[in-house]
């Protein structure tokens, strides 16, 4: 072989090869997995919720200032345009002491140059710094921490909320998906199956064997499944969007979901209502009823520290020239008792006003905690009717199988019309479009089921 036809024949082979791995990196094919570690990575809501947590925690960094000494610093400059202390010999009530003063003044001040008034506070600078340290708050700061502390744990458990409603609906989207894919690969076979009756009905109206009209049934049974299979197209292409736009991807024609449509069914104990207690009190949801009680009677504390005495002890430092030109330091410490006295009215209307949302949230955490009980069971129950509807789509299929058959055969042996074979068909496809829901149903509701009693997601 000539060298020119083997290097053509090499670089026909690399372009080959390179467009197969082209091919092969457009269509990307994602698990359900997949995209729930893409959507707790990606996804806008889950992404805010973390930034909750951390402002959350920053609030309780806040609240951990407060047990320090609140250290601040200032500074000051003034010039007046006339003294603000001035006091002169003729200021002088008493008229002996006076007049002695003036008789002293002009016979030895003025030689020596001294002024006849006193000017003082004129211009100055000071500089300074002060330090609190609160000694006892009536509880105030301990009870604000421990407020923070909530603040935290149930910033986290909305996160955990947030994420779980993120997959779930992750979740029931991707099984869309999987469901529109099998249902466009039913109605593919049915087309396929319609396009060889389209065949046989033709050449069968050729032999004069059936008439026109048969060539026009199926004609026109041709044209629906083709408008279903585009509105099935559209329904994938709007749900791969929606996935896509829920795990942070950009959309792609090509995405494909790596699951199929589950076929085994998932098998439980008996459940009781002990199992069902349990599984409620270990929700995220019970967990934030329990932490917005816990936050109503921290505040009730906090609005009692706000009457009890509070004590602070300190310290201040001082540079500057206020009244003298002289510049001097100075430097005091200091202590404060501060008793509200008129404060105790108010806060008993204050702890009135607790005592009502410690009494509400209670009653709504005993409230959603009953409901959560009752919402635990019906989707234990609902898993009982999709199995069985499972069970039944499943029969179903199987008859109509059966019954396209024995269509087909006696309609090629004349004994039934085009009509009647059209008829089974789109039976056989309604009860295959049938079992893909009940199927893609079953395993909704057992993911569901799953959440709500901790063992999904």
């Amino acid at each position: 072989m000539p060298v020119e036809t083997q290097c053509i024949a090499s670089l026909q082979m690399v372009i080959l090869l390179l467009f197969v791995a082209i091919g092969s990196l457009s269509a990307q094919s994602l698990s359900l997995d997949s995209c729930k570690a893409l959507a707790r990575r990606n996804n806008a809501a889950v992404v805010n919720a973390r930034l909750d947590v951390r402002a959350a925690q920053e609030v309780k960094k806040q609240a951990r200032t407060k047990y320090f000494p609140q250290v601040s610093a200032m500074a000051g400059v003034y010039d007046a345009a006339k003294p603000l202390i001035e006091y002169g010999i003729d200021d002088i009530g008493n008229a002996t002491a006076r007049q002695w003063l003036h008789n002293l003044y002009f016979e030895y001040g003025a030689a020596m140059g001294l002024p006849d008034r006193l000017s003082l506070c004129e211009n100055g600078v000071v500089v300074g710094a002060t330090a609190v340290q609160p000694v006892f708050m009536g509880g105030q700061i301990v009870k604000g921490n421990e407020l923070a502390d909530v603040g935290v744990s149930a910033a986290y458990r909305k996160s955990q909320l947030a994420i779980d409603q993120v997959l779930q609906q992750v979740e029931e989207t991707y099984w869309q998906i999987v469901s529109l894919t099998e249902k466009r690969n039913t109605l593919q076979q049915a087309i396929t199956f319609l396009d060889t009756l389209y065949r046989d009905v033709n050449a069968a109206a050729d032999a004069g064997l059936v008439t026109r009209n048969d060539i026009l049934k199926v004609t026109l049974k041709q044209n629906e499944m083709r408008s279903n299979q585009l509105k099935v197209e559209n329904g994938i292409t709007l749900s791969t969007m929606l996935l896509c736009q829920m795990i942070g991807l950009d959309y792609e024609e090509n995405l494909t979901p790596a699951d199929t449509v589950p076929v085994e069914m998932p098998t439980y104990d008996t459940v009781t209502d002990a199992d069902i207690m349990n599984a409620v009190y270990g929700r995220t949801e019970r967990a934030l009823l329990d932490l917005q009680v816990k936050a109503e009677k921290l505040k009730k504390q906090m609005a009692i520290g706000e009457s009890s005495p509070h004590i602070l002890v300190g310290a201040t430092a001082s540079y500057g020239n206020l009244v003298f030109d002289r510049y001097t330091a100075n430097a005091l410490v200091f202590a404060t008792l501060q008793v509200p006295l008129t404060g105790w009215w108010e806060t008993a209307h204050k702890i009135k006003q607790q005592n009502y949302a410690i009494q509400k949230a209670e009653n709504e955490r005993d409230d959603l905690t009953e409901k959560m009980m009752l919402e635990t069971r019906q989707a234990w129950c609902n898993i009982g009717e999709a199995r069985s509807q499972v069970e039944l789509a499943e029969t179903t299929v199987r008859d109509a199988q059966a019954n396209l058959q024995t269509a087909r055969t006696n309609f090629d042996a004349g004994l039934i019309p085009v009509s009647e074979l059209l008829e089974a068909q789109t039976l056989l496809l309604q009860a295959q479009n049938q079992q893909t829901d009940a199927l893609i149903d079953l395993q909704i509701k057992n993911n569901r089921y799953m959440r709500l009693t901790g063992a999904g997601y």
